[in-house]
C-alpha cells in the first residue's frame, strides 16, 4: 500500500524530500498506512465510511524525529496544518503537534487546526478529557 500510494504522489509532483520510511512487518501489527472505506447510498440506505487508522506509520512518530526548524526555518514551509484526528492517533501525537506548532509559531508559519473530535479515537488514550489538556 505505501508504494501505491508513493507512486500517486510521485504522479502529483508531490515533494518527498521529507518522507520517512518505516520498516514493514510484513503483516502490518506494528506500522502500516490507514485506509477509509465508504459505502454508498444504495436506494434508501444512508452512505456510511469507516476508517481504519490503527497502527499508521504517523502514529508512531515520537517528539524529536522530525527537524520542524528546517522545515518551516531553511526551507521555508508557510503552512502548519494539523488537528484533532491526528492528536487521537496515539499517546505520542499530541506531543508532535504541539512541537510542530511550536516551531510553526517561532518562524511566523500560519498555523490551522481542525478541532475535528472523534470519541472513537480519544476512548482509549484519555477520553474527553485528553484533548482538553
Amino acid at each position: 500500500m505505501g508504494r501505491l500510494i508513493e507512486d500517486l504522489m510521485l504522479q502529483g509532483g508531490v515533494d518527498q524530500s521529507h518522507l520517512k520510511w518505516v520498516k514493514y512487518d510484513g503483516v502490518g501489527r506494528t506500522v502500516r498506512n490507514g485506509l477509509n472505506f465508504y459505502r454508498a447510498r444504495i436506494w434508501r440506505a444512508r452512505g456510511a465510511g469507516c476508517s481504519d487508522r490503527g497502527h499508521t506509520a504517523v502514529s508512531q512518530l515520537k517528539p524529536g524525529e522530525i527537524d520542524w526548524d528546517e522545515i518551516f526555518g531553511k526551507q521555508g514551509a508557510r503552512w502548519l496544518h494539523t488537528g484533532g484526528i491526528f492528536c487521537a492517533l496515539s499517546e505520542t501525537t499530541p506531543e508532535v503537534c504541539k512541537e510542530a506548532m511550536i516551531a510553526a509559531r517561532k518562524h511566523g508559519t500560519i498555523i490551522s487546526y481542525d478541532l475535528n473530535y472523534r470519541d472513537s479515537l480519544w476512548k482509549s488514550i484519555g477520553g474527553r478529557r485528553a484533548p482538553r489538556k
